[in-house]
């Protein structure tokens, strides 16, 4: 977990789990709003899972993804970014050298804003070891040089087989008692003194509080084509939601 508070600013504009792919494009509009100035923002949130496939060490993907990288990357010359990497995007440090990136081992990551304190993630933190072990292989760079390499004799015949599968995916439904769930996800973390935690991954949009802890799941944009802005006054933090129109 992070120690060294990040500036979240009011304003922010935060995007949670929009799975970019070829399938659901209309995350490249919104950036491109950002990017011109159409949609005003001082800083931009990315809470993870922004593409459906994007690994930092298979060019394959950066090529599939390259026109909303490069408007990523214009972005992030010109406002703060903070990249929360995901569990389809991550070693993207040296794709996004303007940003904030922080890998899951990084995750929460504590921020503030104001006075108030702020831990962010995707979410897949204490996960069973059988997935802690399963995400440490994936994003271990020898592994996918080597995944890269059998993509490219195969005909991009590993990446191919991975988009038909997630396009074949509801990313979009509802957990049973997600309440109890998150009870129970945050309960091994050491959070006294932390006013607010936000997390993506789990796609529910809810919102709760828990004895002075202030707790978002944003809404999934694969989902709704939502995002939140950023407030935080004197009546609280909050975020608000928006939905994006497409053009």
């Amino acid at each position: 977990m992070s120690r060294n508070p990040y500036e979240v600013l009011p304003g922010a504009l935060l995007i949670s789990d929009a799975h970019y792919a070829e399938t659901r494009p209309q995350l490249l509009s919104l950036l491109q709003a950002i990017d011109t100035g159409k949609l005003d923002a001082p800083q931009l949130l990315l809470m993870g899972d922004i593409f459906d496939l994007l690994f930092g060490q298979i060019a394959v993907t950066h090529v599939m993804n390259a026109e909303a990288v490069a408007t990523l990357q214009r972005i992030s010359r010109r406002i703060p970014v903070l990249y929360l990497e995901g569990n389809h995007d991550y070693n993207l440090a040296g794709l996004f050298p303007d940003a904030t990136v922080v890998p899951l081992s990084r995750q929460p990551f504590a921020c503030r804003c104001g006075e108030r304190t702020l831990l962010l993630a995707h979410g897949d933190f204490n996960q069973p070891w059988q997935y802690n072990l399963y995400t440490a292989l994936i994003r271990n760079g020898v592994i996918l040089h080597l995944l890269g390499w059998i993509n490219r004799l195969t005909g991009n015949g590993i990446i191919a087989k991975l988009e038909a599968h997630l396009n074949r995916k509801n990313h979009c439904h509802a957990m049973t008692d997600y309440e109890g769930f998150v009870r129970r996800h945050l309960a091994p973390l050491a959070l006294a003194g932390t006013d607010v935690f936000i997390e993506g991954h789990y796609h529910q949009g809810m919102a709760y509080d828990f004895e002075g802890l202030r707790y978002f799941n944003p809404d999934a944009f694969a989902c709704n084509l939502r995002y939140a802005i950023v407030r935080n006054d004197q009546n609280g933090f909050t975020l608000q939601t928006r939905e994006w129109k497409d053009g």
